[in-house]
């Protein structure tokens, strides 16, 4: 059965715990007055008596007891569905995004996050769910419940932060902010407890490391085409190998993210070779004749084991400068993978990547594209998002769980060759504050509460 869109309000009636429902909301839910009935929120349960509204017949109004609020833990009145389930009635979506930080702090309760999950949240309008973020040491396994944070329009309209106590979600999005957390110990015991319910899904659970993601896709011949060369661990003769085929390659940490510890050699025949990378202050260049002496100073502070060594790619440039993409994807409401955002980022003078804190610059994508290559881009744009789909589905199946996001570091060759350099299972959003990418980012965040809902079976 089709979930039904109602408004839900809730009365003042503490001794039954009773729903309210008007003539032909109780003939398309099949549902008799006065019949026992067992109503879920999220993954709560409880029994209550059905009744009928014979006052409004047909209006979309379902009222709840306070009663049945308190017992099943339900959030807030408003716009909502009904599901019948066999001889299950469930109220939802609940949606609840599982991080670190949280704290009782109703103006920042997540300190300096706030914004970015204030952002989230209101992908909530018009969506009809329960929507909050939640800390792994506030769930209360025997009672399945949560003190959640809502994020609430005041009688001015105005949104303030509550928190509310409320049952466990029907669906989690994982956004554990890194992966020191990841190994905090309510973070760790949550997952475990979570892992052992196999109908509870959480998406984008965790993080990728590049070299794991290499391992997949490079020998998956539906994919393999769009992936640099790249080894783990590189002794001196792999990078001397390497750069003897490509001229060009770069050293980067297999956990990093941000462009932080990214090294580039390049290798001028009779000349010597080149490194470059960023320090924290500034681009560092320097020239070695030897490449043993090259790999001393690159690792001498830096673990072998730590670090991948991949084919060098001479990107497409813009102004002289090369530019890569941050391609931002979701799964919809029909479990389908579509592109969000599609967004240039071109690498600041002398810097080895094309990350904003080293100088790098965002623009949308189809701009830079178009200046390139004219009446052609719309090609190029399509070949782009065929192999970002293309890749995304071939991550997920190889996975083996639940994605509804990822976010893929795509580049273009000089000669027209797209290339995928790296994908992130929790992918920052600093790409939206361009002011062109402000719809592209409003459909991102819708697009996490539609695949939510999906997942959620509503």
């Amino acid at each position: 059965m089709e979930s039904l869109t109602v408004r839900l309000r809730f009365l003042n009636y503490p001794h039954v715990t009773g729903i309210i429902l008007p003539l032909h909301l109780c003939q398309k839910l099949q549902l008799r007055p006065r019949q026992k009935v067992t109503l879920s929120l999220g993954k709560r349960e409880v029994v209550a008596t059905v009744f009928q509204d014979k006052r409004n017949p047909q209006s979309d109004i379902v009222k709840v007891t306070s009663a049945l609020k308190s017992s099943l833990g339900i959030p807030h009145p408003g716009l909502i569905h009904l599901k019948r389930e066999g001889e299950l009635l469930r109220i939802g979506p609940a949606i609840g995004i599982v991080t670190t930080g949280l704290r009782d702090n109703a103006r920042q309760p997540i300190g300096q996050r706030s914004s970015f999950f204030q952002k989230l949240l209101l992908a909530q309008e018009g969506k009809g769910v329960f929507y909050y973020i939640f800390n792994p040491a506030d769930v209360d396994w025997e009672q399945r419940k949560v003190k959640g944070w809502f994020l609430r329009p005041d009688k001015k309209g105005n949104y303030a932060w509550k928190k509310i106590t409320t049952a466990l979600p029907d669906v989690v999005y994982d956004r554990v902010p890194s992966r020191a957390a990841e190994r905090q110990e309510s973070v760790r015991q949550f997952k475990l407890r979570w892992a052992k319910h196999m109908n509870l899904p959480m998406f984008n659970h965790g993080f990728f490391d590049k070299w794991g993601v290499h391992q997949l896709l490079y020998p998956n011949p539906e994919v393999n085409e769009y992936i640099p060369e790249t080894y783990h661990a590189p002794s001196l003769r792999t990078v001397r190998l390497l750069l003897r085929k490509y001229h060009m390659i770069y050293l980067k940490p297999i956990d990093g993210s941000l462009g932080y510890g990214i090294v580039k050699v390049v290798y001028h025949p009779g000349k010597g070779y080149e490194v470059n990378y960023h320090n924290g202050s500034g681009n560092v260049k320097r020239t070695f004749t030897k490449l043993e002496l090259l790999y001393r100073h690159i690792f001498r502070s830096r673990r072998v084991s730590s670090y991948l060594a991949q084919q060098g790619i001479s990107l497409a440039t813009f102004r002289n400068r090369p530019f890569d993409f941050r391609v931002h994807l979701h799964k919809n409401q029909q479990n389908n993978w579509v592109i969000s955002c599609m967004a240039a980022k071109i690498a600041g003078s002398g810097s080895v990547t094309t990350h904003v804190r080293t100088g790098g610059t965002v623009i949308p994508g189809e701009d830079l594209l178009a200046y390139l290559f004219g009446k052609q881009h719309v090609i190029v744009q399509e070949r782009m998002a065929e192999a970002a789909i293309r890749l995304a589905t071939a991550i997920e199946q190889a996975q083996g769980v639940y994605l509804g996001e990822l976010g893929l570091d795509m580049g273009i060759d000089r000669h027209g060759h797209v290339w995928m350099f790296e994908a992130n299972s929790k992918p920052g959003r600093s790409i939206f504050k361009h002011a062109r990418l402000k719809q592209a980012d409003e459909v991102s965040r819708s697009l996490i509460v539609d695949y939510s809902c999906y997942l959620a079976n509503f």
